[in-house]
């Protein structure tokens, strides 16, 4: 127990005092991968308006011939919630071999593992503010006015980065143990996706223990939340109790995080 108080104040004290190692390497990274192509930051904002165009003519169009949800254009329905999952999945799967991806670095500098992961989330969150912009421009440009509640997005962005670091933490140290983990990451990602929200809204309608999971779930919380701020104008302070339980399952995933990267931390040069 005392060796896991330890390296639990320890990771914490890394990630805290390298705040601005961090903001570094994820910029860097952020900057690195589109440096060779032609139409650089292009690229970051057309392919999201891909997705979300082609969510949009399948669901939208295909299934529902277009027909609003509590009086909202679909596609701005779709697009508030598809923008977070958007940003949520690359996030996660990106995280999950960020460590293995750049292990042989690791072994040669003394660059924390912590730092890795979330790194990694935050570059994928400086690329996900052109999905943002976008939304915001399907927002606006289908009539839609923000209320003052719209600055709820903060708050989610913060709850998304919290949630998706220690989520990269776990992640990256599993893989780092075994490859298989990460298959079986991208197989749950697809699973979440029509198990959360994203496309369909929830009604009375659906059993009571997808409901409960629904309560529980990370990524529905956050993509609720941006539903909640710009399309309901419903403040975060508004829903208490599915703030609590989003906070007291980080509490528990944080405390799991940092057993799990002390472990692989001693044993990085076994796992290479």
């Amino acid at each position: 127990m005392k060796e896991y108080i330890q390296s639990l104040f320890q990771m914490t004290k890394e990630i805290i005092c390298n705040l601005k190692r961090i903001s570094a390497l994820s910029y860097f990274q952020y900057t690195v991968e589109t440096k060779d192509f032609f139409l650089g930051a292009f690229w970051r904002f057309f392919t999201p308006f891909i997705q979300i165009g082609v969510y949009w003519l399948v669901f939208g169009i295909g299934l529902r011939s277009g027909s609003p949800i509590d009086g909202i254009p679909y596609v701005v329905w779709l697009t508030c919630g598809l923008t977070p999952w958007l940003w949520l999945n690359v996030s996660v799967s990106r995280g999950a071999v960020s460590i293995y991806s750049k292990a042989i670095m690791l072994t040669r500098s003394n660059i924390p593992t912590c730092l890795i992961p979330i790194s990694s989330v935050m570059s994928c969150s400086i690329e996900n503010m052109w999905t943002v912009a976008l939304m915001l421009i399907v927002y606006i440009a289908n009539g839609c006015t923000p209320t003052w509640t719209a600055f709820g997005i903060i708050y989610y962005i913060f709850c998304g980065l919290i949630f998706l670091s220690i989520c990269s933490l776990i992640s990256s140290a599993l893989v780092m143990v075994a490859r298989d983990f990460n298959k079986l990451i991208q197989a749950v990602m697809r699973l979440m996706f029509f198990l959360t929200p994203v496309f369909w809204r929830p009604g009375n309608s659906i059993p009571h223990i997808l409901k409960i999971f629904n309560l529980c779930n990370p990524f529905a919380y956050i993509v609720r939340g941006f539903r909640n701020a710009l399309l309901y104008n419903i403040p975060f302070t508004a829903t208490g109790t599915e703030n609590a339980i989003f906070w007291c399952l980080m509490v528990l995933l944080y405390l799991l995080a940092a057993s799990f990267q002390s472990k692989m931390r001693k044993n990085l040069l076994d796992y290479l």
